[in-house]
């Protein structure tokens, strides 16, 4: 594989784990092989996805126990 092409595919892979992120990781993390970069990206991704629908479950089973009228402003209270 040419060099420019393998550089290229690591940038790739460094840039879509800094877009799961939100910032650019640590030089450390950037020195993993592509793959390894490309494995964290999507692990991390997933997770927070996992996450937001366990929050979202988990409000909406915490919001049947609140009477009707009361649940838009206790919704809102824990989702900001």
């Amino acid at each position: 594989m040419h060099e420019y092409v393998k550089t290229r595919q690591e940038s790739t892979m460094t840039s879509h784990l800094a877009d799961v992120l939100g910032e650019e990781p640590p030089a450390t993390v950037n020195a993993l092989p592509a793959e390894v970069l490309a494995r964290l990206a999507e692990q991390i991704d997933e997770a927070r996805h996992r996450q937001a629908a366990t929050m979202n479950s988990s409000v909406t089973t915490a919001l049947k126990g609140v009477p009707l009228p009361f649940r838009g402003m206790v919704r809102k209270a824990l989702l900001g």
